[in-house]
């Protein structure tokens, strides 16, 4: 045997292994989309979606597939080329139904309104109606917010539950709120007014301030009893709080302090004190009871498409089902 008969050289790859790695790199590539894009519907809050970052890792799992779909117009991969050909053009969408809502969708925003009040949702194609409250169902914490939508139907957004509409998920987000009820000294109701909410006679606070007391910062709002001339502030108290102010009798429990002021803004004497949930307090003459629960906000995220995820994924799972099965389609490769 001579020596160039000896010697093996080495056989050019075969060009099956190199489709079927570029096809192995095409469907990891789709899987990337899939996961990153529907992420959004399972947690549509996150803000990493609106950044450069996420949109770079779709771009780069969106270009893997589509390098998978030229090819194949140009006869590669044999007859794998035209159902998976299809596949890859799917995961094209879903890329940038993800993109879209990423990019130009706006950043996550909760609402919060005084109860009867109606916020419209131009993106939902909905307007959010919110509830009025009594002491008994802001204790229980169970209130949701109904949903009216352009044609007319009605959807009940509640507590723990998130609703698609359009390119929108709508969670309910609870909200730390009291229900305070005013009398006088001899137990006749008293009316209570919020000058700067746009609810003017609710018993709701929800404390949209904050404000520095005692080396915290405390949620804080503000009320009226026009017929005592009486005009109130009130700080919420939460146990971490109560604690690390070592307030005697309500370390580790909720709480509101009241500091009830004249029409003039000057503090009445005797007009500080705290009260528990469901407690009853006297202050400068009135008597108080204040009973604290939640409130729900609406939290309003930008998600990719329905419509736009369902064509992209019914041609990708189609695809990928036809490439396994290897059933015969309308063509075996992408026309030129």
């Amino acid at each position: 045997m001579s020596a160039a008969e000896g010697i093996r050289l080495p056989r050019a790859p075969r060009s099956d292994d190199s489709d079927a790695g570029s096809r192995r790199l095409a469907l990891l590539c789709a899987g990337a989309i899939v996961a990153l894009v529907f992420a959004q519907d399972f947690a549509p809050a996150w803000p990493g979606f609106h950044t450069w970052q996420y949109a770079a890792a779709v771009v780069l799992a969106a270009a893997g597939a589509g390098s998978y779909t030229w090819n194949a117009r140009k006869g590669a991969d044999g007859a794998f080329a035209f159902p998976l050909g299809v596949a890859m053009a799917g995961a094209l969408v879903v890329a940038v139904a993800g993109l879209s809502s990423g990019l130009l969708g706006p950043d996550t925003q909760t609402l919060e309104r005084a109860p009867g009040a109606v916020a419209p949702l131009p993106e939902a194609g909905a307007a959010a109606f919110f509830p009025n409250v009594d002491s008994t169902s802001l204790a229980r914490g169970d209130i949701g917010i109904t949903l009216r939508r352009r044609d007319g139907s009605s959807l009940e957004l509640l507590a723990g539950q998130r609703r698609f509409l359009g390119a929108a998920a709508l969670v309910l987000e609870p909200h730390v709120a009291a229900y305070v009820e005013a009398r006088d000294a001899r137990g006749d109701h008293l009316t209570i007014t919020q000058p700067t909410n746009a609810a003017f006679l609710s018993s709701l606070l929800q404390f949209p301030q904050a404000v520095p007391i005692a080396g915290q910062t405390l949620p804080a709002d503000q009320f009226a009893i026009p017929s005592a001339h009486r005009q109130i502030k009130a700080f919420y108290f939460s146990r971490d709080a109560t604690s690390k102010a070592h307030v005697r009798g309500f370390a580790g429990e909720d709480a509101v302090l009241f500091a009830v002021d004249d029409e003039n803004g000057k503090l009445v004497p005797n007009g500080i004190g705290l009260a528990r949930s469901g407690d009853d307090i006297q202050l400068a003459g009135l008597r108080l009871r204040v009973t604290i629960g939640t409130y729900p906000g609406l939290a309003i995220s930008a998600v990719p498409l329905p419509l736009a995820l369902g064509l992209g994924s019914l041609c990708l799972a189609g695809g990928v089902l036809a490439a396994v099965l290897r059933v015969p389609l309308a063509g075996r490769r992408l026309s030129r």
